[in-house]
């Protein structure tokens, strides 16, 4: 259908094409992108603005948990190959190792403590989806099937935590007599945001806020983002550099999505001092 369209409107669209629209990364000085902080960071410390040092690296798995499906009445407990139980233990494990990964990590040249002590400040860890089958509530599951979402923004630290994270959940697998697999089904790198054009970004935010409100006594934040953003397909071509802008309670991709319309000035005057000391 977009195939059609594209040929109704006479755009051409094959390798070659494409080619030719390629940028030449000789063309390009940089890319600076402008963009509410999708988190409550910068609510919580009262800036309207924040740099960001780097993008996360993220990981996706797909986690299948298989036991033996029976009546919720009629098979002992002690007699159970529940692979619901069996997830549950591993999303509490995952859990706890994303709030206090020195505690689980090991240190047998896949991590370090510089590593650890990254990941105690950046990585994330979150089950999105969970289902069941046959799901119904008499029935003790035959399959499990849930969704694991990492990011960090060390790499090394994020493959260390999918490393020990694999391991420890084929162990209660193996302890509760139910199998596990394990599905790899996203990786992106870390992107760190060029440090000229951070502090480039950093100081324009400084000065647009004290044009708005006169003297400023705290530095402007530097954050992490933990969602991906356009950048990093552009640092692919290019140095990158991103300014978050506060918005309400963190929320985005919302009906409740909110900002300060004041914010949204003090974006705008940083980006034109930014501009204009090029």
């Amino acid at each position: 259908m977009i195939k059609d369209f594209l040929k109704e409107n006479s755009i051409d669209i094959t390798e070659k094409s494409l080619l030719q629209l390629k940028y030449d990364p000789k063309s390009v000085w940089g890319y600076v992108e402008v963009h509410i902080e999708q988190g409550p960071v910068l609510e919580q410390v009262g800036f309207p603005l924040g740099v960001v040092k780097g993008i996360a690296g993220q990981t996706r798995l797909k986690v299948t948990v298989r036991g033996s499906q029976g009546h919720a009445g009629t098979v002992p407990m002690s007699m159970r190959q529940d692979p619901m139980a069996a997830a549950a233990e591993q999303i509490v494990l995952l859990e706890n190792l994303c709030k206090h990964p020195e505690e689980y990590l090991s240190y047998d040249g896949h991590c370090s403590d510089s590593t650890v002590k990254s990941l105690s400040s950046s990585l994330v860890c979150t089950v999105g989806e969970i289902s069941t089958w046959p799901s119904a509530s008499n029935v003790i599951p035959g399959q499990v099937i849930y969704t694991v979402d990492i990011r960090a923004i060390n790499d090394l630290g994020r493959e260390a935590v999918i490393y020990d994270l694999s391991k420890q959940i084929y162990q209660i697998c193996d302890k509760r007599s139910v199998s596990c697999i394990i599905e790899h089904k996203h990786d992106a790198g870390a992107v760190i945001c060029d440090s000229e054009l951070s502090s480039q970004l950093k100081s324009a935010a400084y000065s647009a806020l004290k044009r708005m409100e006169g003297d400023i006594q705290d530095e402007v934040p530097t954050l992490m983002s933990g969602a991906g953003h356009d950048a990093m397909a552009i640092s692919h071509l290019t140095k990158v550099g991103m300014l978050f802008v506060r918005c309400r309670g963190g929320i985005s991709h919302s009906p409740q999505e909110h900002v300060l319309d004041n914010d949204v000035w003090a974006a705008g005057l940083a980006t034109l001092s930014f501009l204009e000391n090029l």
